[in-house]
């Protein structure tokens, strides 16, 4: 178990009760909804920290060569606009953030309406579906996310 792993369990144990750790079926949409959440994080740094390098060292790259800085520094700077332009083709961070977040709020949105019931109204038949409900949202987002990079990698010019 990697130690992420270990922030998800331990983040989940602390939003369930003793009560809800007996309901496998909420662990199970807890585990999946904290997942997201992680992913949701994760692609949102990624994408504003290579949005805002590249615009800073644009910038950079102009007022280096503008202070007549060593050809080689400018260059650089210049090479890793480029290879953050390219990256951008190859990755799609705000597009993995913004279904993250909608696959986030959509889990969030069925674990509120499972925990919304009385307790007594949690039978094995709403925990089945409240798991359906749950698993058919990642495998919708699975098959986007698949759809994303086949479109992706079809609007790429041949080489």
């Amino acid at each position: 178990m990697t130690q992420a792993q270990r922030k998800q369990l331990i983040e989940i144990d602390r939003r369930l009760s003793e009560e809800d750790l007996a309901d496998r079926a909420l662990v199970h949409a807890m585990v999946q909804l904290e997942w997201y959440r992680s992913q949701m994080r994760s692609t949102r740094t990624k994408y504003v920290l290579s949005e805002s390098g590249g615009l800073f060292l644009a910038g950079a790259a102009t007022v280096l060569a503008a202070l007549s800085a060593p050809p080689w520094i400018t260059a650089t700077t210049a090479a890793l606009v480029a290879f953050l332009a390219g990256l951008r083709r190859i990755v799609s961070w705000h597009d993995d953030w913004v279904a993250a977040s909608e696959a986030r709020a959509k889990a969030a949105a069925e674990i509120a309406q499972y925990r919304l019931l009385p307790a007594a109204e949690r039978t094995p038949e709403r925990q089945r579906d409240l798991v359906s409900a749950i698993d058919a949202l990642v495998l919708d987002e699975t098959r986007n996310w698949g759809r994303r990079r086949r479109d992706k990698a079809q609007a790429e010019p041949a080489a």
